[in-house]
């Protein structure tokens, strides 16, 4: 079995339930306060889809989970939390989250006791 085939269910689930939102967001009639709300909203929801269908043709064709500019794997890890992925570099903001430290302060009036 291919190791994406969890992602392409995945994606697939995606694709519909934007499909879904896209049609439901286009039928609404807006009053024109609501109009430009509405607009920003379908151009996100055309943009996940379009991500989608891209990983999507990319599985069909072989080319998913390789960097579109390097030409490196992607770690299947990342790829299970950013599926539409197209670059390592789509990871990058991820990576400096994580590795930001918490600062660390001292709490002289609280005692290992407290904890224990």
């Amino acid at each position: 079995m291919n190791k994406y085939y969890g992602i392409r269910y995945e994606l697939q689930v995606m694709r519909e339930e934007l499909r879904a939102r896209l049609f439901d967001h286009s039928m609404f009639e807006m009053t024109n306060d609501d109009q430009g709300k509405n607009n920003t909203l379908i151009h996100h929801i055309k943009e996940e889809l379009q991500d989608v269908e891209r990983a999507l043709l990319k599985m069909d064709k072989g080319m998913y989970g390789y960097c579109e500019e390097t030409g490196e794997e992607i770690p299947f890890e990342k790829l299970r939390i950013l599926p539409t992925a197209r670059t390592i570099y789509d990871f990058y903001f991820q990576e400096l989250y994580e590795r930001k430290s918490l600062p660390q302060y001292d709490y002289p009036h609280l005692d290992e006791t407290y904890y224990s």
